[in-house]
C-alpha cells in the first residue's frame, strides 16, 4: 500500500463502504492512486493517462472525465466514484452532468472534495495567506450547501454528505465532525 493510501485509508475506505451493492462501477481519475478497497463485481478505472490496472480493478480506460459519458455508452455504470477531482475542473456542473448521463436510473455517484470550512481553510482564508494553497491544480472549493445544490442542478437526487475525516500528522485521516472535516464526501442518486 502506498503512502499516500496509507495517508488516506479513512476516506478512501469510506468511500468503498458508500459504493458496497453496486455491480459495474468506474472510478475516475484513479490511475496515480487507485482504491485498494473496492470491492464490486467489475471495476473500471478511467484517467487521462495510461495505468496499469490495479489488481482490484477489471481494467483501465484512458478518457477525459470532462467528456464524460465517453468514452462509454450512456447509463453503463452502476456507480460513479471521483475522489478528489471536482476541485480541479473548470467546468464542474458539466461533470457533474457528464457523471449523470454515465449512470443507470437508480445508479450511484460517491464523490469526495476538500472542504472550505475545514478549520486549515480558515486559518488561510483568515490570514489570506497566498503562499500555502491546498494543491496549486485546485480551481475552486464548494461548501457542503452548495455541493448540494451543484449535485442537483445536475440532476441528482437523495444527495447525503460525509465527513472525510480530518488530517493528523503521523496518523494520516481520522473521524472529525462533517461541517469542519478537511473533505466531504457526497453520495447522490440518479432517479
Amino acid at each position: 500500500m502506498s503512502s499516500l493510501v496509507a495517508a488516506e485509508a479513512y476516506r478512501y475506505r469510506k468511500m468503498a463502504r458508500l459504493c458496497e451493492g453496486h455491480g459495474r462501477l468506474l472510478d475516475i481519475g484513479c490511475a496515480r492512486v487507485a482504491n485498494p478497497y473496492l470491492r464490486n463485481r467489475e471495476i473500471v478505472g478511467l484517467d487521462q493517462r495510461h495505468a496499469e490496472t490495479p489488481e482490484n480493478y477489471t481494467a483501465m480506460v484512458v478518457g477525459d472525465a470532462a467528456d464524460l459519458p465517453r468514452p462509454f455508452e450512456p447509463g453503463s455504470f452502476d456507480c460513479l466514484v471521483a475522489g478528489e477531482i471536482l476541485e480541479h475542473l473548470e467546468d464542474p456542473l458539466g461533470f457533474l452532468r457528464g457523471c449523470f448521463a454515465t449512470l443507470r436510473p437508480g445508479g450511484t455517484l460517491v464523490l469526495s472534495t476538500p472542504n472550505p470550512n475545514s478549520p486549515m481553510e480558515q486559518l488561510l482564508t483568515i490570514t489570506l495567506s497566498r503562499r500555502y494553497f491546498y494543491a496549486p491544480a485546485h480551481v475552486s472549493l464548494y461548501p457542503q450547501r452548495w455541493l448540494i445544490r451543484m449535485l442537483e442542478i445536475a440532476g441528482f437526487e437523495n444527495v447525503e454528505l460525509y465527513s472525510g475525516g480530518v488530517p493528523i500528522p503521523g496518523l494520516g485521516l481520522v473521524p472529525f465532525p462533517r461541517a469542519w472535516c478537511h473533505q466531504t464526501i457526497a453520495r447522490a442518486t440518479k432517479p
